[in-house]
């Protein structure tokens, strides 16, 4: 039996934000953007950003997720807090109805020495319901922290729509305001240009939030490299601002030289603790900031998997204001480079390449990593910001790796024998049990963390499997458009229902995919799958439903995905095959008739056509690789192919001995009588398909091998004569060799493989 294993939530993306500044009081947090840009500053956390309900409270369509023990929300205020309110909801599994755990709300006053305010035990935590709590912290307090201080296996918890007011003020309270946006003391403004020589009014606001005493202002000061091009005209130094007031800060800037012109103002006033108010000037003279003088240095990649990666390097000297990382799919270097003034997001395209970080941050996740591609970096350094924004695109820092071919580890099938009469039972227990992810986790966990890709505008993007539409949204994802699709349907399970209490053949994300609801995965409902013969009655972009050769309703998804449903079909079947609902073993052959309305069953010849005309790509491998971290466990006809013609699927059976013909496109097949194929040895080191046969030239030659040797492989003519002759390098194992360097007019050939004294002949159609 396969040991399984323990899977953590994580996508090697740095997740935590430090809080650089305070949050103004009143504030409040509805997470609607936390999945694409985390938490404001002020706010810090160790929880993942892919940690997001879809459905939150009143304020929010989305709800902060905590899954993992310790894993905390702190807010830093600049003011003493008043009231404090939050949504909190539990998560259990299906049919639970008491929560279990520990969730505390801490305080401090410097963040280093906390105080519990409450903890939140069992019933407290009403599942599947927003409830409303609240919190008074001490006067004194600056922190406050919400903490999953106890998780217990198998319940999580949802906050949301989180609001804080100040507490009543009545000693003189500074603050500066540039337009409705706080300047906090050692903050910054926002950027500012003006032409050389040529003036400027930049207006702030210093206000008063004590309500009874005055803020006296005593004096300012001009400091920083470029403090000459500022001076204050108002107000009048000393000056003092009336409760519950404010007065204009007027700063002429005349810059006397074109690029980043920084100084820092600073006003010493009677607040008791912020008397000394710092303000860092932003302003630019000319169109963009100065162009920073060094690039990052030292790129190097680790955890390189077939799925992702992560990037680190060394920060540039000069301290540039961030760096703008891009990602290309290629053999080639990068050669593209952003436009000055143009402040691009994560998703948008420059060339070839896609933005995957804008920011200051030197060690990355990399995500949207496909096996054995290689993948171009190039990380530019920029100063200042929006259309004032300036990059350095003189040789950038670059690098390249090439993503893990596989992560099937060496010994995998060890054991399994497609020669043993024991080979399907030993396959069964090769890949069940497994881990299992509730259903309702597939979007934190499949879609956040593997099938969402990168778009425009720092959304995401998700296809839709079976009709190749693009669904593009702005995080978190929330299904209605989309659905998760059963692609071994929960009405043809013997176990149906399957879904309360949840069982694992339910939530398997082997045979998950996303979907549009209404019209892919409603089209397909619970008919089969196969090859539509005439016009069909229903197209929706890529696929199409509509009657096959035999007159029986089936559903039509696009080719790429073919090989994907059949392989995600005969997982299914291996894999629940033989266990137990109850006392009763059950029996997983395809369901013939499917029910009453539906009175035949899928194909399996379907499935093993569609097996070897689609094999597995890139994607597929990748995403084999990535479940196998999740549930701990792997699909094998991805892993090895051949597989798929020892067993007879309408039956759950094994095939001792397939019966190969290339006659109706694919290399075995179950059937009554076969169209007789092309004599051959039986090697006893190796076997082979080709596929897609009949193919327009280009075609992939799979071979199961248990040897590692140099293969000798020609092609002959109906007249025997010799049109092609290669060498092949086999390891041990599968080997799929593309072959797409021939140019043969259509008709038939024979394609012979040799090892040793060992040969194999197949017949190859080329329309």
């Amino acid at each position: 039996m396969k040991k399984i294993k323990n899977w953590l939530l994580a996508s090697g993306m740095a997740v935590s934000s430090i809080a650089l500044s305070q949050v103004a009081l009143p504030a409040s947090n509805d997470f609607n953007n936390f999945a694409a840009s985390g938490v404001p500053a002020g706010w810090t956390t160790n929880i993942p950003t892919s940690n997001v309900y879809a459905t939150g409270g009143t304020l929010s369509s989305a709800a902060i997720k905590f899954s993992l023990q310790s894993q905390y929300l702190t807010v830093n205020t600049a003011n003493a807090m008043g009231a404090v309110s939050y949504l909190l909801k539990g998560y259990a599994g299906t049919g639970i109805t008491s929560w279990q755990g520990g969730f505390s709300i801490d305080e401090s006053v410097n963040g280093s020495t906390w105080t519990n305010i409450v903890t939140y035990t069992n019933t407290q935590i009403v599942i599947n319901t927003l409830t409303t709590f609240s919190v008074a912290p001490n006067a004194a307090s600056r922190y406050l922290r919400w903490n999953f201080s106890n998780k217990v296996s198998g319940f999580n918890l949802a906050m949301d729509d989180i609001s804080i007011i100040a507490a009543p003020v009545t000693a003189q309270e500074i603050n500066v305001k540039q337009g409705a946006t706080t300047i906090f003391s050692g903050g910054a403004t926002g950027y500012f240009n003006s032409a050389m020589f040529t003036p400027t009014t930049i207006t702030l606001s210093v206000l008063n939030e004590g309500t009874v005493n005055t803020l006296s202002l005593t004096s300012m000061s001009l400091t920083g490299p470029a403090a000459a091009d500022y001076s204050v005209t108002a107000p009048a130094f000393p000056s003092s601002v009336a409760p519950s007031s404010n007065v204009p800060l007027n700063i002429i800037f005349t810059p006397s030289t074109s690029g980043t012109r920084d100084a820092v103002l600073t006003i010493i006033n009677n607040d008791s603790d912020e008397g000394t108010y710092v303000i860092n000037l932003k302003g630019i003279g000319g169109s963009y900031a100065t162009q920073p003088a060094a690039q990052g240095s030292a790129l190097s990649f680790s955890n390189i998997k077939s799925y992702r990666a992560s990037a680190a390097f060394t920060a540039a000297t000069g301290s540039p204001t961030g760096y703008l990382i891009i990602k290309k799919e290629s053999a080639s270097a990068i050669t593209e480079h952003p436009t000055d003034g143009k402040a691009y997001m994560r998703g948008d395209s420059i060339g070839a390449c896609k933005v995957i970080y804008n920011g200051t941050m030197t060690a990355i996740g990399l995500s949207n990593i496909y096996a054995g591609k290689q993948y171009q970096i190039a990380i530019f350094t920029y100063n200042g910001g929006g259309a004032y924004i300036n990059y350095n695109t003189n040789a950038p820092l670059t690098s390249n790796f090439t993503a893990l071919g596989s992560m099937q580890p060496i010994n995998e099938y060890t054991g399994i024998n497609v020669t043993n009469t024991t080979f399907l039972t030993d396959l069964t227990t090769h890949v069940y049990p497994h881990t299992s992810t509730f259903y309702g986790n597939y979007d934190e966990t499949m879609i956040k963390l593997f099938t969402a890709r990168d778009t425009t505008a720092a959304q995401k993007v998700v296809t839709c499997v079976y009709s190749s539409e693009n669904y593009v949204y702005t995080e978190p994802f929330a299904w209605g458009y989309m659905s998760r699709e059963h692609t071994y349907c929960h009405n043809w399970m013997p176990s149906n229902p399957a879904d309360s209490p949840e069982r694992p053949e339910y939530n398997d994300q082997h045979h998950l995919f996303p979907t549009n609801q209404n019209d892919a995965n409603a089209a397909r409902s619970n008919y089969p799958e196969g090859d539509i013969a005439g016009t069909p009655s229903v197209t929706y972009l890529a696929c199409k439903s509509g009657n096959d050769a035999a007159g029986n309703h089936v559903f039509e998804p696009r080719a790429t995905h073919k090989g994907d449903f059949a392989r995600a079909i005969m997982y299914m079947a291996t894999a629940y095959n033989g266990q137990l609902k109850g006392s009763a073993v059950m029996n997983w052959k395809l369901r013939n008739p499917i029910s009453a309305t539906i009175s035949y069953g899928q194909d399996q010849n379907i499935l093993k056509k569609w097996h070897f005309q689609d094999p597995p790509d890139a994607w597929e491998i990748s995403r084999n690789d990535f479940l196998d971290s999740l549930q701990g466990n792997r699909n094998p006809f991805i892993d090895s192919m051949r597989y798929a013609c020892y067993i007879d699927f309408s039956k759950m059976t094994y095939i001792a001995s397939p019966t190969y013909t290339t006659g109706i496109g694919t290399p075995c097949y179950v059937a009554a009588t076969v169209v007789s194929g092309v004599a051959e040895a039986n090697p006893s080191n190796f076997e082979y398909v080709l596929a897609p046969n009949p193919t327009s030239g280009e075609f992939y030659l799979m071979i199961e091998a248990n040897v590692a040797e140099k293969f000798e492989m020609y092609i002959t003519d109906v007249a025997g004569r010799n049109v092609y002759n290669r060498s092949v390098d086999v390891v041990n194992g599968f080997n799929n060799v593309v072959v797409n360097d021939i140019k043969l007019q259509s008709g038939i050939y024979f394609v012979n493989l040799n090892y040793k004294n060992e040969k194999i002949t197949r017949k190859l159609i080329i329309e």
